[in-house]
């Protein structure tokens, strides 16, 4: 099936799908990036049962986020998010950590579309649109930023994904600024880079999504 973006399907609202939805709309194609978005949201097992998936195109439908034609067809929100999960090329899933609990947000980039999506009960998913206009790294950089302002003891830990590669960034506070380590081996301790500024943390952030050097 081949999804096409409009710019009316962009809104900047969150907008929320159940899991079965999802799962249905990677079970529609067959690309690598649809199954590794399947696995960074951990939904092979559902994309695989096609029972859940048929309730999930089902609701799409019932929500007016989908119509029959020759097939199901996608329409309205659902288009974007589609399109982004099938197509993405780097996912990053960002652990918002306090002392008390752990928030997600997964970023999914695509050519024409990116996506931020928070868990959220249920196994519900809360989906916004990425303002085209901000670099990839920026929109994570903001993020973060937001965690500490709101959790001044707040840590970060970013985990990059590509269809064949991976890497890992722990982000903490530092004073007014950041300190940063990379992950090579959960079994070791990791070096510290510390005493950095914002612009320090964008260049390991855009490091660790190999878009750099820090």
């Amino acid at each position: 099936m081949t999804i096409t973006v409009q710019e009316e399907t962009a809104n900047d609202s969150a907008i929320g799908f159940g899991f079965a939805e999802i799962a249905y709309m990677l079970r529609m194609f067959g690309t690598a990036a649809a199954r590794k978005s399947a696995e960074v949201l951990r939904l092979e097992p559902e994309v695989d049962t096609e029972r859940l998936c048929v309730a999930g195109g089902s609701s799409l439908l019932a929500r007016g986020f989908a119509s029959i034609g020759e097939e199901l067809e996608l329409e309205g929100p659902a288009v974007p998010v589609a399109y982004a999960l099938a197509k993405a090329d780097r996912w990053t899933e960002i652990s918002l950590n306090t002392a008390d609990y752990t928030d997600t947000v997964v970023h999914v980039e695509s050519d024409n579309v990116s996506l931020l999506l928070q868990p959220r009960t249920l196994e519900t998913w809360f989906v916004f649109a990425q303002d085209p206009e901000v670099p990839g790294a920026q929109a994570e950089l903001s993020v973060i930023e937001e965690h500490v302002r709101n959790h001044p003891e707040g840590t970060a830990f970013i985990r990059v994904r590509t269809i064949d590669a991976e890497d890992h960034l722990l982000i903490r506070p530092d004073g007014a600024g950041w300190a940063v380590a990379k992950v090579t081996d959960p079994a070791k301790d990791v070096d510290e880079s510390t005493g950095l500024d914002t612009n320090g943390l964008l260049g390991w952030i855009l490091e660790t999504r190999g878009e750099g050097t820090a």
